[in-house]
């Protein structure tokens, strides 16, 4: 009995929102993951929360050294915590395209610190669509 309450505890669980991880592969920062246009793959990222959602917490802002982008939920009833920000995690998802329009797209560039976008015609911008949160062991 003991034996088994003590390989048990020893197992690699990591703790997590949402999903259950599924991903083996390499995890990439944000950089690598707009750098290889991995649309449509499941992948785990990497960066640092640098803006929340104020009201529900229903999106937010990943960045690495160079590169941000705009993540939010694929289950809504998810959200990102206020206490998380700055703080670096990673995250199990697709790289998604979603169509904005022109006041849509500044609004989300303002959010991830960007200075101007395109003021003409509808966006298309890449957001991050997250699956699984995973935690801090």
């Amino acid at each position: 009995m003991i034996c088994i309450i003590t390989l048990s505890s020893c197992s690699e669980n990591k703790e997590y929102i949402g999903k259950e991880p599924v991903f083996q592969g390499q995890t990439l920062t944000v950089s690598q993951l707009l750098n290889r246009n991995l649309k449509q793959t499941h992948v785990m990222i990497t960066g640092k929360v640098v803006n929340v959602c104020k009201t529900e917490g229903c999106w937010f802002i990943l960045k690495d050294q160079s590169t941000s982008i705009r993540c939010v939920f694929e289950d809504p009833s998810v959200f990102m915590d206020q206490v998380n920000l700055h703080k670096t995690m990673s995250f199990e998802g697709k790289l998604k395209d979603q169509i904005v329009d022109v006041e849509t797209a500044a609004e989300y560039a303002k959010q991830e610190g960007k200075t101007s976008v395109a003021s003409i015609g509808k966006q298309r911008i890449s957001v991050f669509v997250i699956s699984t949160i995973l935690l801090e062991e």
